[in-house]
């Protein structure tokens, strides 16, 4: 081989050698190997290559390895050492190694005959042997081959290498500039105008791109994830041999033998998953994650054991651990499932950012030199184009390549790019083809085609990917297309967010758009607001017409603009129609033809030749067009061609002249829908004509309707308004017409203000329904069920309200109005995610917020008032409320809530309770007089209203009831929550007179006896049910036994149990819950609870129910709770880490005394209350600490430390120190907010006594504790300063994490960490000058009770049955002056008192 014309491509020759035998190796491995080969992965040896360049995987485990050495001259013993110790460091990285080889670029000189006719035995092949034999006499599994020059040219004349040879010898080379050059080309040509570097915004594009292509961030997800999982096989293996060892599942010899089968896979597993961690960090094929571990012990197998109580724990933690196992390998094979296509299909409208979003992907590849792009304008190819022709055109490369020759360069040239990121991670670059424009192209079939043929490309080069963009009609029949699964759709709204785009565009073309906002709203896509920047550049503006912003507007004015600045630069005041009238033949031309040749141009545009040039000049410098040379090969002439530039002005252009030709009679055939045809629907209707209304138009009926919503959502306003009727009749036609029309009409227009076919047009129709169940059927019910496929109300199309976003300037009439109305959906979370929305949006604005309450308040709908109401409160309860939001909605809420008709028409608690946070809060600023609070608190003196009953459903029980109302919902949800009203008085064993009397009026209604308070409840939810327009035939079951839309929702979604709410409820569910909430209003108003023993009238409706907080929950997602452990590092310290129960018994015994770390930090804050729990499962120990506060009057304390040691009544809550806390009087759930601003005078247990002869002594908490919880997530607790911490110290409001006073300062602080129920922290801290000052202030002594409890850990209870139980230790601390004194508290009297001088602490 002539070595001298080994091209290194600028790399060094050893470096350029490796990559190619990288290359003809990997070649090499899938012809031997096959399907046998796992997986290949090409080593970094800038980081230090561990003895090989690149490896391949097989399915047993075993590694094929290659190390290339650049030796062109004779190998001396350094060569031979080097290959020694490659191979020894290969070895010891990769024991699996079955096979060796080893690439040099010569022939090894053999035995030879030299002087006296001896044999020379110290040749090279003779070093080479027994080089070979040494290393296999320590290593006998694996065989060592040489490839030497002959063997490496054979390789590379081999079939299917010609790319290769041709790549690193004969000099056809790709180099990186060319792919710079070829990028800057179309920057400056056809792209000119679509790219600007300083406006352009990442977003859908970019994001998918790079999960498409692999990123350093990818692959440290991933490394992270095989890592964590790693972890938890070990726990496991640890878990079962726990098990094992306690000699108790003996019995159960399946059991024990799937364990120890399970032991033995997860092992084997580890040493899989950290084999191929080095795959992971550099980017590899991911192949070695089957579907299944194999591991044969199931949770229900644990579960199932016959010991399971004698052995719980250690079965508890199995259990626990194999289920994480499942959902983080079930993660795993998610984050690693890499895409099994070559190609993604980006399909998005017209101007939404499709070029500008490649081209800046294309740039940031080379500019952090990660991949090489290939740009191909689709449209400058005809259909007899090829790959091969495509790319060279492109890249400006010599037309003699063959394709498969071209390809495997631009592998290789993607290989020798290959990406390291420090020592550890690699990104694989690729060679990535895109295609732009497949929708501009004369044969949409030609590009069809050509995108089923990358599919051939995907086993042979690896390396190249193909990206396509285009208009989403060239592929109507996506689904049917065996590559629809990489077809991504880019948002309608464009690729990046249009609000920063419009900033960065108005920034560029220094426009002042002063407080005309509305204006951003109204430009709802990149190419309007670009067209609207070229007209207004360097323009303040005072006022604008609204429908200057539409898009045929905008192309007018464009047009108007483009004949102005021709006639200045041209110092012309005549022929400027000659602008207009030239791009409108232009447009004719290229309509017919992509590539138009200047003869061509002149054969049609009637002007003179002078003048033609400039305009052809100007056209260009505006963008409009580009000039391009092209040359059919090197014997023949430059030919220059023209073609579009910004394909939807041509659109627009073309459009114009065939709404002419069709108003002049011409007969027009409209099969698609591209963007002539979307420009002719919208420049007909902004003329007064839909494009049906023509009968000279023939068109299909859905391609009609497609055309018909792209006109409507782009039309101007005057013009949408004449339409209105028109598609509220369309919306009527079908729930799947409606939501389509929603999606692609009303959606498209929610930030133009007061746009007559946005969320005007929708609130509009929405209310038409007479009944809330018939709109939810339309509107509300989950799209794609399982069931239902044939029904007439069965949807396809689902509501998507995940992309609809509030900013500071929207009005309450767009799209607050449509989220408010999304708040009737059956899915929780969608209402959780737009309460959320709107809370944040309304504490922004909160009077505009007023106005949508105002709004929605007739809505039909109790579900949307509910929520509308926690909004309303929410907002209340920020720190930051305006005061006169608080007058205005309170005075409201006193007005048509509280008032006779209020209370009439408005029966629900839930209304009620919201309504009256509000109010109270109101008053406690004192903005409402205190006098308001008797209208607000209940029992209200009105005449109500008579519960609606369903007469058959009287009979029903809480165990079996009516159509729909299932077990859960009927027990759990209605009569359950009842109980309190019926419940017999121990004493008669009868019920309250209230109750008897309320009893009996519906028996005398309803002319029946013996009627029974479960049957009555349940009767009364299904009339509510029924009268919200639900029935059995339409939602349950018909006559003919056809499936309805409730029962297609459990056939498809999971319902909830045991009073839950359902994540995605049916329309009875939604429903049994407004039943109970009304229901509730009535039977509270007249008939008193039974609680404590006592029949007491409900005077807060918290005692009733737990109310969603939507403030809270805003909080709680906003507010980053940043936990800094505490102290962690003094608890389960031990000398061992093994489970001995000497140890263990040992290690509790002694004593811990170290209360002055745990009571005041470092910041002088004063713990308290802290709950801090640690186990430590190899010493087998758990610890705990538990802090809590109180104080006494200073007069007291000596008596209080006297008196603590009798017996007292409430003596024990002293030793219960977890739970020395206040709470609130209410059903179950109150946040910090409430406690502070509503319910502060509702606080339990607040004091204790400690009895004594001269006078009782009091003693006061100074924390409390909430609970809360929202309809879907998990409880939360939280602890907070007491009402009294709160009074003494000025606390005005606190919100759960810090608590402020009326300065706004904070004072104190809650924390935790409760993510891991082994190990947990709670801490509540207060500002240590505030309080002293505050209780020195009030004559208060303040003391600390601190309990520490060390005991066995579970599995170690199980393990030594006689083990020491614990040691529970509870301390009474107190300070005098700087020095602690503590007591020990025992169930036994003890007059112990030690002083702790500060050095001893």
């Amino acid at each position: 081989m002539n070595w001298v014309k080994f091209s290194s491509h600028g790399e060094s020759n050893n470096r350029a050698f490796e990559i190619m035998c990288n290359q003809l190796f990997e070649l090499w491995c899938k012809e031997e190997y096959e399907n046998e080969l796992e997986n290949f992965v090409f080593v970094n040896g800038s980081g230090g290559d561990g003895g090989l360049e690149s490896y391949g995987t097989l399915k047993n485990g075993d590694i094929i390895a290659v190390q290339a050495k650049w030796f062109r001259d004779k190998l001396q013993n350094l060569q031979f050492n080097q290959i020694c110790n490659s191979f020894k460091t290969a070895m010891k990285v990769h024991p699996e190694i079955k096979k060796y080889i080893v690439c040099i670029p010569r022939d090894l000189g053999g035995k030879k005959v030299v002087k006296d006719g001896n044999i020379a035995e110290n040749t090279e092949f003779c070093r080479w042997t027994k080089l070979c034999e040494s290393l296999k006499s320590s290593n006998p599994d694996v065989e060592l081959v040489l490839w030497d020059e002959t063997t490496i040219q054979q390789k590379l004349t081999g079939s299917g290498v010609q790319g290769i040879y041709k790549y690193w010898f004969e000099n056809t080379i790709v180099f990186d500039e060319q792919f710079s050059l070829s990028l800057e080309r179309i920057k400056n040509g056809w792209a000119n105008t679509k790219y600007i570097p300083e406006i352009y915004t990442e977003g859908y594009i970019h994001d998918k791109l790079e999960l498409f292509l692999g990123s350093v961030e990818l692959n440290k997800k991933r490394l992270n994830c095989i890592c964590n999982l790693t972890s938890r096989f070990r726990l496991l293996i640890r878990y079962y041999q726990d098990l094992l060892e306690l000699k108790k599942l003996d019995e159960d010899k399946d059991l024990t033998k799937k364990i120890n089968n399970d032991i033995s896979m997860l092992n084997k597993w580890i040493v899989v998953f950290e084999q191929n961690q080095d795959i992971v960090k550099k980017g590899g094929n991911i192949s070695f994650i089957p579907e299944t571990l194999g591991l044969t012990c199931s949770v229900d197998d644990i579960q199932a054991n016959t010991l399971i109580f004698k052995t719980y724990f250690h079965c508890d933690v199995a259990k626990k651990t194999l289920i994480s196992i499942d959902e983080e390998f079930y993660n795993l094979r998610r984050l690693l499932r890499q895409p099994d296509s070559n190609k993604i299909l980006f399909l998005g409208l017209p101007g939404t950012g499709k070029t500008a979003g490649m081209i800046a992907e294309a740039s940031k590849f080379l500019e952090n030199k990660l991949h090489l792009p290939v740009i191909i304008n689709a449209k400058s190819y005809s259909e007899d184009a090829t790959w091969s022709s495509m790319i060279t055109n492109s890249l400006g490369l010599e037309p003699n390549w063959n394709e498969f020759e071209l390809l495997e360069a631009l592998q290789n040239a993607a290989c020798l790019k290959n990406c390291y990121f420090g020592e550890e991670y690699q990104v694989e670059s690729n060679c990535v083809i895109m295609i732009d424009g497949i929708d501009e192209a004369k044969s949409w079939d030609f590009w069809r085609v050509k995108i089923q043929e990358t599919e051939v490309y995907k086993k042979k080069f690896p390396r190249l990917k193909f990206v396509f963009f285009s208009r989403p009609y060239v592929f109507e029949d996506r689904y049917k297309l065996s590559y629809k699964d990489s077809i991504l759709d880019i948002p309608q709204t464009g690729d990046a967010n249009l609000e920063k785009i419009c900033e960065k565009y108005f920034k560029k073309y220094n426009i002042d758009i002063q407080d005309n906002l509305w204006i951003k709203n109204n430009l709802k896509s990149p190419i309007a607001i670009r067209l609207f920047c070229d007209i207004y550049r360097g323009q303040p503006i005072h006022s604008l017409k609204q429908n200057m912003t539409v898009l045929t507007s905008l192309y007018k004015e464009k047009m108007k603009s483009l004949q102005k600045n021709y006639a200045r630069l041209h110092n012309s005041k005549s022929g400027t129609e000659e602008v207009h009238n030239t791009l409108i033949c232009l447009a004719d031309l290229f309509a017919k033809n992509d590539l138009v040749q200047y003869k061509d141009i002149c054969n049609n545009v009637i002007v003179r030749s002078i003048e033609l040039d400039d305009l052809l000049d100007f056209y260009i410098n505006e963008g409009f067009i580009y000039r391009y040379q092209k040359q059919k090969d090197e014997f023949s002439p430059i030919e220059e061609f023209f073609s579009w530039g910004i394909q939807p002005a041509f659109d627009y252009l073309i459009g114009q002249k065939v709404f002419k030709q069709v108003e002049s009679g011409e007969n027009l055939s409209i099969d698609n829908v591209n963007g002539v045809n979307q420009m002719f629907a919208l420049i007909s209707i902004e003329n007064g004509k839909l494009i049906t209304e023509y009968p000279n138009v023939k068109i299909k009926n859905d391609i009609a309707f497609k055309l018909i919503c792209y006109a409507l959502a782009n039309c101007s306003i005057e013009v949408a308004r004449k339409y209105s009727e028109y598609l509220k009749n369309q919306m009527n036609y079908s729930a799947e017409r409606f939501r389509q029309i929603f999606s692609n009409v009303i959606q498209p227009v929610l930030k133009v203000d007061e746009h007559p076919l946005g969320s005007v047009l929708l609130d509009d129709f929405l209310r038409g329904f007479n009944k809330s169940a018939d709109r939810d059927i339309w509107w509300s019910i989950p799209s794609c069920l399982t069931k239902g496929l044939d029904e007439t109300w069965y949807s396809r199309t689902e509501l998507e309200f995940s992309n609809i976003n509030l900013n500071n300037t929207d009005k309450y009439n767009g799209a607050p109005l449509i989220l408010a109305w999304s708040l009737s959906s059956l899915n929780n979370e969608t209402r959780k995610s737009s309460r959320f929305k709107l809370i944040e949006w309304g504490m922004e604005q909160p009077f505009e917020f007023w106005k949508l309450f105002k709004k929605c308040i007739s809505i039909n709908d109790m579900q949307v008032l509910e929520d509308m109401f926690a909004i309303a409160y929410g907002i209340a309860l920020d720190q930051f409320v305006c005061r006169d939001y608080l007058d205005v909605v309170s005075q409201w809420l006193l007005e048509n809530i509280f008032s006779e008709n209020g209370l009439r028409q408005y029966e629900n608690v839930v209304l009620r309770y919201y309504a009256a946070g509000i109010v109270k809060i109101a008053i406690k600023k004192y903005i409402v007089d205190n006098s308001k609070l008797k209208f607000i608190t209940p029992p209200y003196n009105y005449v109500q209203s008579e519960l609606p009953v369903y007469k058959d459903a009287l009979n029903s029980t809480r165990w079996g009831c009516c159509n729909g109302i299932n077990y859960d919902l009927s027990r759990y949800v209605l009569c359950d929550g009842f109980n309190g009203f019926f419940r017999e008085n121990y004493a008669t064993q009868k019920y309250h007179e209230k109750a008897i009397k309320f009893i009996k009026k519906y028996e005398e209604n309803l002319e029946t006896s013996n009627l029974k308070v479960d049957g009555l409840i349940i009767a009364a939810a299904y009339q509510y049910i029924l009268n919200q327009g639900w029935n059995p035939e339409t939602f349950w079951v018909s006559d003919d036994n056809t499936i309805g839309i409730d029962m297609a929702i459990h056939h498809t979604y999971l319902y909830a149990t045991h009073g839950v709410m359902s994540r995605v409820m049916s329309v009875v569910e939604k429903n049994v819950w407004l039943a109970k909430h009304y229901i509730e209003a009535i039977i509270a108003n007249s008939i008193p609870l039974y609680k404590d023993g006592n029949y007491k009238f409900v005077d807060d409706y918290s005692q009733l129910d737990n109310y969603v907080n939507v403030y809270q929950d805003y909080v709680n997602k906003t507010m980053e709770n940043n936990h800094d452990w505490f102290n962690v590092d003094l608890l389960v310290n031990t000398s061992f880490d093994y489970m001995d129960k000497n140890k263990i018994e040992n290690w509790m015994k002694e004593e811990n005394h170290q209360f002055s770390e745990w009571l005041i930090d470092k910041n002088n804050n004063v713990i308290l209350y802290a709950s801090t729990m640690i186990q430590n499962e190899l010493s087998g120990v758990e610890e705990s600490v538990s802090i809590s506060t109180g104080v006494v009057n200073k007069v007291d304390f000596k008596r209080f430390l006297t008196k603590i040691e009798n017996d007292f009544d409430d003596r024990y809550e002293f030793l219960d120190v977890c739970d020395f806390y206040t709470v609130q009087d209410c059903k179950c759930y109150c946040t910090p907010q409430e406690a502070c601003l509503i319910h502060s005078k509702r606080e339990l247990y607040r004091e204790l006594i400690i009895p004594d002869t001269k006078s009782d002594i009091e003693v006061f908490k100074l924390v409390e504790k909430c609970l809360c919880s929202d309809e879907l997530a998990t409880e939360r607790y939280f602890y907070l300063p007491s009402r009294l911490t709160r009074m003494i110290t000025n606390i005005e409001y606190g919100n759960g994490f810090s608590y402020v006073n009326k300065e706004g300062k904070t004072v104190a602080s809650y924390s935790a960490d409760e993510k891991n129920f082994e190990s947990i922290q709670r801490i509540l801290r207060i500002n240590g000058d505030y309080l002293n000052s505050s209780l020195e202030k009030e004559n208060l002594k303040m003391f600390w009770l601190f309990r520490v409890c060390r005991e066995p850990s579970p599995k170690a209870r199980e393990r030594y049955e006689k083990i020491l139980r614990d040691t529970d230790k509870t301390y009474l601390i107190w300070k005098d002056d700087e020095n602690f004194h503590f007591k020990p508290l025992s169930l036994e009297d003890s007059d112990t008192e030690i002083d702790l001088e500060n050095d001893d602490l």
